[in-house]
Protein backbone atom coordinates (compact mmCIF):
# COMPACT_ATOMS: atom_id res chain seq x y z
CA UNK A 1 0.00 0.00 0.00
CA UNK A 2 2.56 2.69 0.55
CA UNK A 3 4.52 1.83 -2.89
CA UNK A 4 1.37 3.23 -4.80
CA UNK A 5 1.33 6.82 -3.20
CA UNK A 6 5.35 7.11 -3.99
CA UNK A 7 4.49 6.22 -7.36
CA UNK A 8 1.95 8.20 -8.04
CA UNK A 9 4.24 11.16 -6.41
CA UNK A 10 7.35 10.38 -8.76
CA UNK A 11 4.98 10.64 -11.65
CA UNK A 12 3.87 13.98 -10.56
CA UNK A 13 7.07 14.80 -10.42
CA UNK A 14 7.67 13.85 -13.79
CA UNK A 15 5.02 15.69 -15.16
CA UNK A 16 5.85 19.07 -13.58
CA UNK A 17 9.54 18.71 -14.56
CA UNK A 18 8.38 17.66 -18.50
CA UNK A 19 5.98 20.59 -18.24
CA UNK A 20 8.68 22.91 -16.72
CA UNK A 21 10.68 21.91 -19.64
CA UNK A 22 8.05 22.58 -22.27
CA UNK A 23 7.46 26.16 -20.75
CA UNK A 24 10.88 26.89 -21.20
CA UNK A 25 11.16 25.81 -24.18
CA UNK A 26 7.99 27.43 -25.30
CA UNK A 27 9.49 30.73 -23.96
CA UNK A 28 12.63 30.37 -25.80
CA UNK A 29 11.15 29.74 -29.02
CA UNK A 30 8.68 32.88 -28.70
CA UNK A 31 10.01 34.97 -31.68
CA UNK A 32 11.14 38.77 -30.24
CA UNK A 33 8.99 41.99 -31.39
CA UNK A 34 10.79 44.42 -33.63
CA UNK A 35 11.16 47.03 -30.58
CA UNK A 36 13.12 43.85 -28.26
CA UNK A 37 15.05 43.53 -31.61
CA UNK A 38 15.86 47.24 -32.37
CA UNK A 39 17.09 47.45 -28.55
CA UNK A 40 19.39 44.31 -28.66
CA UNK A 41 20.93 45.39 -32.36
CA UNK A 42 21.86 48.80 -30.32
CA UNK A 43 23.36 47.08 -27.80
CA UNK A 44 25.59 45.20 -30.28
CA UNK A 45 26.66 48.57 -31.97
CA UNK A 46 27.13 50.34 -28.85
CA UNK A 47 29.56 47.48 -28.16
CA UNK A 48 31.30 47.11 -30.76
CA UNK A 49 31.63 51.14 -30.78
CA UNK A 50 33.40 50.88 -27.09
CA UNK A 51 35.75 48.32 -28.50
CA UNK A 52 37.00 50.46 -31.51
CA UNK A 53 37.31 53.39 -29.39
CA UNK A 54 39.19 51.64 -26.78
CA UNK A 55 41.45 50.33 -30.03
CA UNK A 56 41.81 53.29 -31.87
CA UNK A 57 42.66 55.78 -28.65
CA UNK A 58 44.50 53.36 -26.65
CA UNK A 59 44.29 54.05 -22.59
CA UNK A 60 43.63 57.16 -22.94
CA UNK A 61 40.03 57.04 -23.65
CA UNK A 62 39.70 53.97 -21.97
CA UNK A 63 36.27 55.60 -19.41
CA UNK A 64 34.80 56.66 -22.67
CA UNK A 65 35.35 53.20 -24.35
CA UNK A 66 33.77 51.54 -21.13
CA UNK A 67 30.87 53.27 -20.54
CA UNK A 68 29.91 53.11 -24.26
CA UNK A 69 30.84 49.57 -24.16
CA UNK A 70 28.71 48.99 -20.81
CA UNK A 71 25.76 50.77 -22.08
CA UNK A 72 25.77 48.50 -25.31
CA UNK A 73 26.15 45.17 -22.67
CA UNK A 74 23.01 46.20 -20.57
CA UNK A 75 20.93 47.05 -23.52
CA UNK A 76 21.35 43.79 -25.06
CA UNK A 77 21.11 42.30 -21.45
CA UNK A 78 17.58 44.09 -21.00
CA UNK A 79 16.70 42.86 -24.77
CA UNK A 80 17.26 39.28 -23.77
CA UNK A 81 16.11 38.86 -20.06
CA UNK A 82 13.54 41.07 -19.94
CA UNK A 83 9.77 39.18 -19.98
CA UNK A 84 7.52 39.21 -22.69
CA UNK A 85 4.09 40.56 -22.51
CA UNK A 86 2.35 36.97 -22.42
CA UNK A 87 4.39 35.94 -18.95
CA UNK A 88 2.36 38.90 -17.67
CA UNK A 89 -1.13 38.12 -18.96
CA UNK A 90 0.08 34.60 -17.42
CA UNK A 91 0.37 35.84 -14.32
CA UNK A 92 -2.95 37.95 -14.62
CA UNK A 93 -4.55 34.80 -15.72
CA UNK A 94 -3.45 32.49 -12.46
CA UNK A 95 -4.86 34.85 -10.13
CA UNK A 96 -7.91 35.33 -11.86
CA UNK A 97 -7.93 31.21 -11.58
CA UNK A 98 -7.56 31.67 -7.98
CA UNK A 99 -10.32 34.31 -7.47
CA UNK A 100 -12.33 32.17 -9.33
CA UNK A 101 -11.53 28.86 -6.87
CA UNK A 102 -11.95 31.07 -3.49
CA UNK A 103 -15.52 32.51 -5.14
CA UNK A 104 -16.49 28.82 -5.50
CA UNK A 105 -15.53 28.23 -1.96
CA UNK A 106 -17.57 31.53 -1.07
CA UNK A 107 -20.56 29.83 -3.01
CA UNK A 108 -20.27 26.46 -1.43
CA UNK A 109 -20.37 28.00 2.27
CA UNK A 110 -23.62 29.84 1.14
CA UNK A 111 -25.42 26.63 -0.08
CA UNK A 112 -24.51 24.95 3.03
CA UNK A 113 -26.10 27.81 5.26
CA UNK A 114 -28.98 27.74 2.82
CA UNK A 115 -29.37 24.05 3.20
CA UNK A 116 -30.12 24.92 7.30
CA UNK A 117 -33.75 24.79 7.11
CA UNK A 118 -35.15 28.10 7.90
CA UNK A 119 -37.07 27.86 11.24
CA UNK A 120 -33.42 27.78 12.96
CA UNK A 121 -32.50 30.53 11.53
CA UNK A 122 -33.64 33.53 13.84
CA UNK A 123 -35.34 36.10 11.83
CA UNK A 124 -36.00 39.94 12.21
CA UNK A 125 -38.96 41.50 10.73
CA UNK A 126 -37.18 44.40 8.46
CA UNK A 127 -39.14 47.01 6.43
CA UNK A 128 -39.32 45.95 2.88
CA UNK A 129 -37.19 48.68 0.75
CA UNK A 130 -37.49 48.30 -2.75
CA UNK A 131 -34.33 48.44 -4.84
CA UNK A 132 -33.96 51.46 -6.75
CA UNK A 133 -30.54 51.60 -7.73
CA UNK A 134 -31.63 51.21 -11.50
CA UNK A 135 -34.21 53.86 -11.18
CA UNK A 136 -31.75 55.87 -9.50
CA UNK A 137 -29.39 55.66 -12.50
CA UNK A 138 -31.69 56.53 -15.30
CA UNK A 139 -33.71 59.49 -13.17
CA UNK A 140 -30.27 62.00 -13.52
CA UNK A 141 -30.56 60.71 -17.58
CA UNK A 142 -34.46 61.14 -17.91
CA UNK A 143 -34.06 64.89 -16.07
CA UNK A 144 -31.45 65.86 -17.69
CA UNK A 145 -33.50 64.72 -20.96
CA UNK A 146 -36.50 66.60 -19.61
CA UNK A 147 -34.42 69.96 -18.85
CA UNK A 148 -33.19 69.63 -22.63
CA UNK A 149 -36.45 69.93 -23.68
CA UNK A 150 -37.65 72.43 -22.12
CA UNK A 151 -34.35 74.59 -22.82
CA UNK A 152 -35.37 74.18 -26.59
CA UNK A 153 -38.47 74.99 -26.66
CA UNK A 154 -38.50 77.99 -24.16
CA UNK A 155 -36.31 79.12 -27.09
CA UNK A 156 -37.98 78.62 -29.67
CA UNK A 157 -40.60 79.96 -27.98
CA UNK A 158 -38.51 82.82 -27.55
CA UNK A 159 -37.88 82.92 -31.35
CA UNK A 160 -41.92 82.48 -32.11
CA UNK A 161 -42.53 85.49 -29.10
CA UNK A 162 -39.85 87.77 -30.88
CA UNK A 163 -40.95 89.92 -33.79
CA UNK A 164 -40.28 89.30 -37.13
CA UNK A 165 -38.48 91.57 -39.45
CA UNK A 166 -40.57 92.68 -42.75
CA UNK A 167 -39.35 92.85 -45.72
CA UNK A 168 -39.08 96.85 -46.69
CA UNK A 169 -40.87 97.04 -50.33
CA UNK A 170 -39.16 98.79 -52.90
CA UNK A 171 -40.98 102.34 -52.09
CA UNK A 172 -40.11 101.81 -47.95
CA UNK A 173 -36.38 101.15 -49.19
CA UNK A 174 -36.60 104.58 -51.70
CA UNK A 175 -37.97 106.77 -48.81
CA UNK A 176 -35.08 105.49 -46.44
CA UNK A 177 -32.59 105.64 -49.04
CA UNK A 178 -33.47 109.81 -49.36
CA UNK A 179 -33.91 110.21 -45.86
CA UNK A 180 -30.89 112.62 -46.00
CA UNK A 181 -32.01 114.49 -49.28
CA UNK A 182 -35.40 114.65 -47.93
CA UNK A 183 -34.04 116.02 -44.68
CA UNK A 184 -31.90 118.54 -46.01
CA UNK A 185 -33.25 119.87 -49.42
CA UNK A 186 -37.01 118.98 -48.69
CA UNK A 187 -37.24 119.98 -45.55
CA UNK A 188 -35.01 123.10 -46.00
CA UNK A 189 -37.50 124.33 -48.68
CA UNK A 190 -40.86 123.63 -46.59
CA UNK A 191 -39.52 125.42 -43.25
CA UNK A 192 -39.00 128.29 -45.89
CA UNK A 193 -41.78 128.34 -47.76
CA UNK A 194 -44.11 127.61 -44.92
CA UNK A 195 -42.33 129.70 -42.19
CA UNK A 196 -43.28 133.01 -43.83
CA UNK A 197 -46.57 134.94 -44.85
CA UNK A 198 -45.43 136.93 -47.88
CA UNK A 199 -43.83 136.12 -51.27
CA UNK A 200 -41.11 138.95 -52.10
CA UNK A 201 -37.34 138.76 -53.47
CA UNK A 202 -36.01 137.91 -50.27
CA UNK A 203 -37.88 134.66 -50.20
CA UNK A 204 -36.87 134.08 -54.15
CA UNK A 205 -33.03 134.67 -53.14
CA UNK A 206 -33.35 132.33 -50.28
CA UNK A 207 -35.04 129.67 -52.47
CA UNK A 208 -32.12 130.18 -54.67
CA UNK A 209 -29.57 129.26 -51.88
CA UNK A 210 -31.35 125.98 -51.04
CA UNK A 211 -31.95 125.17 -54.89
CA UNK A 212 -27.94 125.59 -54.89
CA UNK A 213 -27.16 123.57 -51.68
CA UNK A 214 -28.76 120.93 -52.86
CA UNK A 215 -26.66 120.78 -56.19
CA UNK A 216 -30.17 121.16 -58.44
CA UNK A 217 -27.69 123.51 -60.93
CA UNK A 218 -27.68 126.69 -61.56
CA UNK A 219 -29.40 126.33 -64.94
CA UNK A 220 -31.64 124.41 -63.65
CA UNK A 221 -32.15 127.12 -60.67
CA UNK A 222 -32.34 129.70 -62.25
CA UNK A 223 -35.54 128.32 -64.58
CA UNK A 224 -37.45 127.13 -61.80
CA UNK A 225 -37.17 130.66 -60.51
CA UNK A 226 -38.20 132.13 -63.46
CA UNK A 227 -40.76 129.85 -64.13
CA UNK A 228 -41.97 130.87 -60.48
CA UNK A 229 -42.04 134.68 -60.38
CA UNK A 230 -43.92 134.22 -64.02
CA UNK A 231 -46.44 132.53 -62.47
CA UNK A 232 -46.46 134.26 -58.94
CA UNK A 233 -47.01 138.11 -60.71
CA UNK A 234 -49.58 136.70 -63.51
CA UNK A 235 -51.25 134.74 -61.36
CA UNK A 236 -51.39 137.49 -58.03
CA UNK A 237 -50.23 134.35 -55.93
CA UNK A 238 -49.78 135.19 -52.29
CA UNK A 239 -50.09 131.73 -50.45
CA UNK A 240 -46.78 130.26 -49.81
CA UNK A 241 -48.30 126.45 -50.56
CA UNK A 242 -49.00 127.37 -53.66
CA UNK A 243 -45.06 128.27 -54.25
CA UNK A 244 -44.42 124.89 -52.55
CA UNK A 245 -46.92 122.66 -55.05
CA UNK A 246 -45.59 124.78 -57.83
CA UNK A 247 -41.69 123.48 -57.31
CA UNK A 248 -43.35 119.70 -56.79
CA UNK A 249 -44.94 119.83 -60.37
CA UNK A 250 -41.99 121.63 -62.10
CA UNK A 251 -39.35 119.05 -60.47
CA UNK A 252 -41.76 115.87 -61.48
CA UNK A 253 -41.88 117.47 -65.12
CA UNK A 254 -38.14 117.90 -65.86
CA UNK A 255 -37.54 114.32 -64.44
CA UNK A 256 -40.38 112.93 -66.44
CA UNK A 257 -39.34 114.94 -69.56
CA UNK A 258 -36.15 112.49 -69.93
CA UNK A 259 -38.13 108.96 -68.90
CA UNK A 260 -37.07 105.96 -71.07
CA UNK A 261 -36.41 102.34 -69.57
CA UNK A 262 -33.42 100.11 -70.72
CA UNK A 263 -33.03 98.77 -74.51
CA UNK A 264 -32.79 94.89 -74.96
CA UNK A 265 -32.37 93.33 -78.29
CA UNK A 266 -35.36 91.36 -78.51
CA UNK A 267 -33.49 88.94 -81.48
CA UNK A 268 -30.42 88.12 -79.67
CA UNK A 269 -27.71 88.73 -77.27
CA UNK A 270 -28.40 92.35 -75.39
CA UNK A 271 -24.48 94.49 -74.47
CA UNK A 272 -24.26 97.02 -72.03
CA UNK A 273 -20.98 98.83 -71.81
CA UNK A 274 -20.84 100.90 -68.07
CA UNK A 275 -17.84 103.35 -68.01
CA UNK A 276 -17.59 106.07 -65.01
CA UNK A 277 -14.50 107.23 -63.04
CA UNK A 278 -12.76 105.38 -59.90
CA UNK A 279 -14.81 105.33 -57.33
CA UNK A 280 -18.05 105.80 -58.38
CA UNK A 281 -19.27 102.47 -57.43
CA UNK A 282 -18.72 101.09 -60.69
CA UNK A 283 -18.12 97.55 -60.05
CA UNK A 284 -20.80 97.11 -57.69
CA UNK A 285 -23.48 98.46 -59.34
CA UNK A 286 -22.17 95.89 -62.52
CA UNK A 287 -22.85 93.10 -60.02
CA UNK A 288 -26.14 94.60 -58.52
CA UNK A 289 -27.33 94.76 -62.58
CA UNK A 290 -26.34 91.25 -62.93
CA UNK A 291 -28.59 90.37 -60.00
CA UNK A 292 -31.30 91.98 -60.66
CA UNK A 293 -32.13 90.57 -64.21
CA UNK A 294 -30.99 87.12 -63.47
CA UNK A 295 -33.83 87.58 -60.95
CA UNK A 296 -35.89 88.70 -63.89
CA UNK A 297 -35.34 85.71 -65.38
CA UNK A 298 -32.13 86.43 -68.05
CA UNK A 299 -28.95 84.40 -68.30
CA UNK A 300 -26.06 87.27 -67.09
CA UNK A 301 -22.35 87.04 -68.28
CA UNK A 302 -20.11 90.09 -67.32
CA UNK A 303 -16.70 90.98 -68.73
CA UNK A 304 -13.79 91.78 -66.85
CA UNK A 305 -12.86 94.93 -69.16
CA UNK A 306 -11.08 96.60 -66.33
CA UNK A 307 -7.51 94.73 -67.28
CA UNK A 308 -5.61 98.37 -66.18
CA UNK A 309 -6.11 98.88 -62.64
CA UNK A 310 -4.66 96.72 -60.43
CA UNK A 311 -6.78 93.51 -58.36
CA UNK A 312 -9.87 94.56 -60.49
CA UNK A 313 -10.37 91.11 -62.69
CA UNK A 314 -10.27 89.71 -59.11
CA UNK A 315 -12.76 91.87 -57.52
CA UNK A 316 -15.44 91.67 -60.28
CA UNK A 317 -14.97 87.99 -60.18
CA UNK A 318 -16.02 87.77 -56.54
CA UNK A 319 -19.20 90.14 -57.30
CA UNK A 320 -20.04 87.67 -59.85
CA UNK A 321 -19.89 84.68 -57.48
CA UNK A 322 -22.12 86.58 -55.19
CA UNK A 323 -24.52 87.14 -57.97
CA UNK A 324 -24.10 83.84 -59.14
CA UNK A 325 -23.31 84.59 -62.65
CA UNK A 326 -20.10 83.41 -64.82
CA UNK A 327 -17.39 85.85 -65.13
CA UNK A 328 -15.33 86.10 -68.61
CA UNK A 329 -11.87 87.29 -67.38
CA UNK A 330 -8.55 87.41 -68.70
CA UNK A 331 -4.65 88.53 -67.65
CA UNK A 332 -3.78 91.75 -65.68
CA UNK A 333 -2.32 94.02 -68.24
CA UNK A 334 -4.14 92.21 -71.26
CA UNK A 335 -6.13 94.27 -74.37
CA UNK A 336 -9.13 94.84 -73.19
CA UNK A 337 -10.75 94.91 -77.13
CA UNK A 338 -9.73 90.67 -77.57
CA UNK A 339 -11.29 90.40 -73.97
CA UNK A 340 -14.62 91.70 -74.95
CA UNK A 341 -14.26 89.99 -78.64
CA UNK A 342 -13.89 86.65 -76.93
CA UNK A 343 -16.42 87.77 -73.70
CA UNK A 344 -19.22 88.56 -77.38
CA UNK A 345 -18.84 85.63 -78.77
CA UNK A 346 -18.89 83.21 -75.38
CA UNK A 347 -22.42 84.99 -74.66
CA UNK A 348 -23.76 84.06 -78.33
CA UNK A 349 -22.35 80.80 -77.62
CA UNK A 350 -23.75 79.90 -74.42
CA UNK A 351 -26.73 81.82 -75.47
CA UNK A 352 -26.82 84.46 -72.73
CA UNK A 353 -29.22 87.20 -72.77
CA UNK A 354 -27.28 90.26 -71.50
CA UNK A 355 -23.78 90.69 -71.34
CA UNK A 356 -22.33 93.64 -69.31
CA UNK A 357 -19.07 94.78 -69.99
CA UNK A 358 -17.00 96.43 -67.32
CA UNK A 359 -14.43 99.01 -68.38
CA UNK A 360 -11.66 100.70 -66.67
CA UNK A 361 -12.19 103.58 -64.46
CA UNK A 362 -10.70 106.76 -66.31
CA UNK A 363 -10.81 110.21 -66.81
CA UNK A 364 -11.60 112.50 -70.01
CA UNK A 365 -8.04 113.73 -69.80
CA UNK A 366 -6.01 110.28 -70.31
CA UNK A 367 -6.22 109.97 -73.75
CA UNK A 368 -4.68 106.11 -74.15
CA UNK A 369 -7.56 105.27 -71.91
CA UNK A 370 -10.12 107.21 -74.05
CA UNK A 371 -8.63 105.56 -77.35
CA UNK A 372 -9.30 101.74 -75.99
CA UNK A 373 -12.38 102.58 -75.12
CA UNK A 374 -13.21 103.81 -78.37
CA UNK A 375 -11.88 100.38 -79.68
CA UNK A 376 -14.03 98.55 -77.09
CA UNK A 377 -16.62 100.29 -79.11
CA UNK A 378 -15.94 99.35 -82.46
CA UNK A 379 -15.86 95.33 -81.42
CA UNK A 380 -19.31 95.87 -79.72
CA UNK A 381 -20.73 97.78 -82.91
CA UNK A 382 -19.26 94.95 -85.00
CA UNK A 383 -19.20 91.71 -83.41
CA UNK A 384 -23.00 91.83 -81.94
CA UNK A 385 -26.48 92.54 -83.17
CA UNK A 386 -27.01 95.74 -82.62
CA UNK A 387 -25.28 96.85 -79.82
CA UNK A 388 -23.81 98.42 -77.75
CA UNK A 389 -27.82 98.68 -76.64
CA UNK A 390 -26.88 100.67 -73.56
CA UNK A 391 -23.71 102.70 -72.27
CA UNK A 392 -24.69 103.46 -69.27
CA UNK A 393 -22.31 106.23 -67.12
CA UNK A 394 -22.45 106.09 -63.24
CA UNK A 395 -21.73 108.95 -61.05
CA UNK A 396 -21.52 109.20 -57.36
CA UNK A 397 -24.19 111.42 -55.68
CA UNK A 398 -22.16 112.33 -53.38
CA UNK A 399 -19.39 114.67 -55.58
CA UNK A 400 -22.22 117.03 -56.31
CA UNK A 401 -21.45 119.22 -59.74
CA UNK A 402 -18.74 117.27 -60.31
CA UNK A 403 -20.49 114.21 -61.50
CA UNK A 404 -22.00 116.37 -63.63
CA UNK A 405 -18.78 117.91 -65.01
CA UNK A 406 -17.98 114.16 -65.38
CA UNK A 407 -20.95 113.15 -67.25
CA UNK A 408 -20.55 116.22 -69.65
CA UNK A 409 -17.18 115.34 -70.46
CA UNK A 410 -18.28 111.66 -71.38
CA UNK A 411 -20.85 113.00 -73.38
CA UNK A 412 -18.62 114.67 -75.76
CA UNK A 413 -16.62 111.76 -76.35
CA UNK A 414 -18.92 108.84 -76.20
CA UNK A 415 -22.82 108.71 -76.95
CA UNK A 416 -24.34 108.04 -73.24
CA UNK A 417 -27.50 106.45 -73.37
CA UNK A 418 -28.51 106.05 -69.47
CA UNK A 419 -27.09 107.41 -65.85
CA UNK A 420 -26.44 105.45 -62.74
CA UNK A 421 -26.70 107.50 -59.72
CA UNK A 422 -25.21 105.73 -56.95
CA UNK A 423 -25.19 106.23 -53.15
CA UNK A 424 -27.43 108.83 -53.07
CA UNK A 425 -28.71 107.39 -49.71
CA UNK A 426 -25.16 108.77 -48.16
CA UNK A 427 -25.95 112.87 -49.16
CA UNK A 428 -27.91 115.43 -49.08
CA UNK A 429 -27.23 116.43 -52.86
CA UNK A 430 -29.96 113.95 -54.25
CA UNK A 431 -30.93 117.33 -56.42
CA UNK A 432 -27.95 116.07 -58.45
CA UNK A 433 -30.58 113.95 -60.80
CA UNK A 434 -32.10 117.00 -62.38
CA UNK A 435 -28.84 119.24 -62.91
CA UNK A 436 -27.33 115.96 -64.91
CA UNK A 437 -30.47 114.92 -66.96
CA UNK A 438 -30.75 118.79 -68.20
CA UNK A 439 -27.03 119.19 -68.91
CA UNK A 440 -27.52 115.67 -70.86
CA UNK A 441 -30.31 115.43 -71.83
CA UNK A 442 -30.22 111.55 -71.18
CA UNK A 443 -32.56 109.72 -68.63
CA UNK A 444 -31.51 108.32 -65.16
CA UNK A 445 -31.85 104.68 -65.49
CA UNK A 446 -31.22 103.61 -62.45
CA UNK A 447 -30.32 104.82 -58.90
CA UNK A 448 -28.26 103.48 -55.62
CA UNK A 449 -29.77 103.83 -52.48
CA UNK A 450 -27.87 101.61 -50.08
CA UNK A 451 -24.82 98.59 -50.35
CA UNK A 452 -26.98 95.54 -50.75
CA UNK A 453 -27.50 93.64 -54.10
CA UNK A 454 -31.35 94.94 -53.82
CA UNK A 455 -30.90 98.59 -53.15
CA UNK A 456 -30.32 99.17 -56.99
CA UNK A 457 -33.26 100.51 -58.56
CA UNK A 458 -35.00 101.33 -61.68
CA UNK A 459 -36.01 105.31 -62.07
CA UNK A 460 -38.99 106.16 -61.75
CA UNK A 461 -39.96 109.72 -61.42
CA UNK A 462 -42.78 109.68 -59.76
CA UNK A 463 -41.91 106.91 -56.85
CA UNK A 464 -38.95 109.04 -56.69
CA UNK A 465 -40.90 112.68 -56.01
CA UNK A 466 -43.42 110.99 -53.92
CA UNK A 467 -40.20 109.52 -51.54
CA UNK A 468 -38.68 113.02 -51.96
CA UNK A 469 -41.13 114.96 -50.74
CA UNK A 470 -42.77 112.75 -48.18
CA UNK A 471 -42.71 114.71 -44.85
CA UNK A 472 -41.90 112.02 -41.60
CA UNK A 473 -42.52 114.83 -39.52
CA UNK A 474 -46.25 115.58 -40.00
CA UNK A 475 -46.05 118.80 -40.47
CA UNK A 476 -47.92 119.72 -43.57
CA UNK A 477 -49.85 122.79 -42.65
CA UNK A 478 -48.94 126.70 -42.52
CA UNK A 479 -49.57 126.00 -38.51
CA UNK A 480 -47.12 123.57 -38.24
CA UNK A 481 -43.71 125.63 -39.04
CA UNK A 482 -42.99 128.72 -37.48
CA UNK A 483 -44.31 132.12 -39.37
CA UNK A 484 -41.29 134.52 -39.75
CA UNK A 485 -43.72 138.12 -39.86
Amino acid sequence: MSDEPKNTNETENKDIAVNDKTEKTVVASKPWDEARVVVFLIGICLLIEGLLIYYQAGSSQVLVAGTTGLGGLVMMLMAWLLPFEDDETEDDESSSDENEEELESDSEKTKQVSDIPQSKIPTEERPVVADTSEKKEDKPVEELQKKKLNAEEAESLKESDKPQKEELTWFQRLSFGLTKTREGFIGKLKKLVFGTTKIDADLMDELEETLFEADVGVKTTEELLDNLKKKVEEEEIKDPNVIYESLRDQLRNKLAKYTEPPRFNANGLTVFIIIGVNGVGKTTTIAKLANKYKKDGKKVILAAGDTFRAAAIDQISIWGERAGVEVIRGQEGGDPGALVFDAIHAAKKREADLLIIDTAGRMHVKANLMAELNKVMKIVKKESDGGPHEIFLVLDATTGQNAVQQAKQFNEIIPITGLVVTKLDGTAKGGVLFAVEEELNAPVKFIGVGEKMDDLMPFEPEKFLEALFNDDTDKKKESDYKIVK
